[in-house]
């Protein structure tokens, strides 16, 4: 990604099929098997979401093969 796209500017909070969370630029298509979370808001405060929402870090299988 260029300075010019991540630089101020709306992101999404993305999640993928194992329960992983990320930023993402508004502007930017949304990367294959990534779906938005949530309203879209600047980078900070898309990174203080994410804090709340993802607690344990590991993938989704860890978690399911770990908890059982």
């Amino acid at each position: 990604m260029t300075r010019s796209l991540t630089a101020g500017g709306d992101w999404h909070i993305v999640r993928n099929g194992e329960g992983r969370h990320s930023v993402w630029p508004a502007l930017l298509p949304l990367p294959e098997g990534w779906i938005a979370e949530g309203a879209k808001g600047t980078r900070d405060a898309c990174l203080a979401q994410i804090e709340t929402l993802w607690a344990d870090p590991r993938p989704a299988a860890l978690r399911k093969v770990m908890d059982a």
